[in-house]
């Protein structure tokens, strides 16, 4: 089979890798009943507003690299906040809400896509009703840099959605933030910046993946720096 493939012609092998992809994206999106998939070119208009002038672009993270992330043990969902930075039309919110975390926060610059991500999560839970756990879910309209990380266990999601000054503001608030011996974990995919966690040494290495890395916060904020 991977001969044949081999023998198309390139123009024909990407044209249907590009068609695979759409069908899984509109059946990702058909499956969790919302519109969450496309790309949105928004970075030059958020650069100009954001703390760090540091914005990307959305695009919705795909299921399997989604479950690549999640197959690593961190918070107990049922008694944990999921924080998606940078939540666009909040695929990543969807997923922890079928997860069952307890509260699904977004932070999210683009007012529209901030809209589209809270109107996802209304079809959601109105096609969930009444089972299950209570839940918490909302979208808040904000800067990353600025977000104050939410107390109790916690797991922070960041897709590559902002580059080294508003990373760095983010960590920050993080390592800064008496937890004492609550869990707190980040999953980065597309780590473009990693080199950004090198100034916090209380964030260790939890997992790796080819395109993602999960890092767990360990021990107390001293004093000094942020990151000590």
């Amino acid at each position: 089979m991977r001969e044949a493939v081999d023998a198309l012609p390139p123009l024909t092998v990407r044209l249907g890798r590009l068609v695979g992809t759409r069908v899984v994206e509109v059946a990702t999106d058909a499956w969790l009943g919302a519109r969450t998939r496309g790309l949105v070119r928004n970075e030059g208009a958020l650069r100009r507003v954001s703390v760090g002038g540091d914005s990307e672009y959305y695009e919705a993270i795909r299921l399997t690299w989604w479950r690549r992330i999640m197959s690593t043990p961190t918070v107990v969902p049922r008694e944990s906040t999921f924080v998606d930075l940078g939540a666009g039309r909040g695929r990543a919110l969807l997923l922890a809400a079928r997860r069952g975390f307890r509260e699904v926060v977004g932070v999210e610059l683009d007012e529209a896509l901030a809209e589209e991500a809270r109107a996802n999560l209304r079809r959601w839970s109105s096609r969930r009703g009444t089972r299950g756990r209570a839940q918490t879910l909302r979208v808040v309209v904000g800067d990353a840099a600025t977000f104050p990380p939410p107390r109790g266990p916690l797991l922070v999601f960041i897709a590559n959605a902002f580059g080294v000054t508003t990373l760095h503001h983010v960590l920050t608030a993080l390592c800064s933030t008496p937890r004492g011996d609550e869990a707190a974990f980040i999953a980065y995919f597309n780590p473009q910046r990693e080199h950004v966690f090198a100034d916090f040494p209380r964030l260790v290495v939890h997992a790796r993946g080819d395109d993602w890395v999960v890092y767990r916060l360990v021990g107390a904020p001293g004093p000094g720096a942020p990151g000590s």
